[in-house]
């Protein structure tokens, strides 16, 4: 019978990892009830990339696989670290919406109904290439 050649994690070890897991999800949900004005995103985001780690590590076993195997999740961890600095800089660098200014407004949709006596224009006017005639 063949041996494993890579080494297996006791049940002890997953459970583990699943605790931490469980309490960081905690962790998110009361983070996210706690108003921190822009600093809700960054811990929410610190808390996913912990998160993204034990699952990376342990579930997907990328803790004992080969070098070439952590070079590709240390490459797609870089990636999306740049993608995020790159979000990050551009809502950070965004200026503050004015209070009561034009943009801010709603548009008020005020529909003009045609009384029912005024029949001497169609309330909507189509093409006459739309327009159906009787035959």
């Amino acid at each position: 019978m063949q041996e494993a050649k890579h080494k297996i994690d006791s049940i002890r070890t997953y459970l583990l990892i699943y605790l931490a897991l469980m309490a960081l999800l905690i962790a998110t949900v009361v983070a996210g009830m706690i108003d921190l004005g822009r600093w809700n995103v960054v811990i929410a985001l610190a808390i996913a990339v912990v998160k993204a780690l034990l699952v990376i590590l342990f579930f997907m076993h990328v803790r004992h696989s080969s070098r070439q195997t952590w070079i590709f999740a240390s490459a797609s961890f870089l990636w999306l670290a740049l993608l995020l600095i790159g979000t990050t800089g551009d809502y950070a660098t965004r200026p503050e919406p004015i209070p009561n200014s034009g943009a801010q407004e709603q548009p008020t949709h005020e529909k003009s109904t045609p009384e029912i006596d005024d029949i001497s224009q169609p309330a909507v006017v189509l093409p006459i290439s739309w327009r159906i005639t009787p035959q």
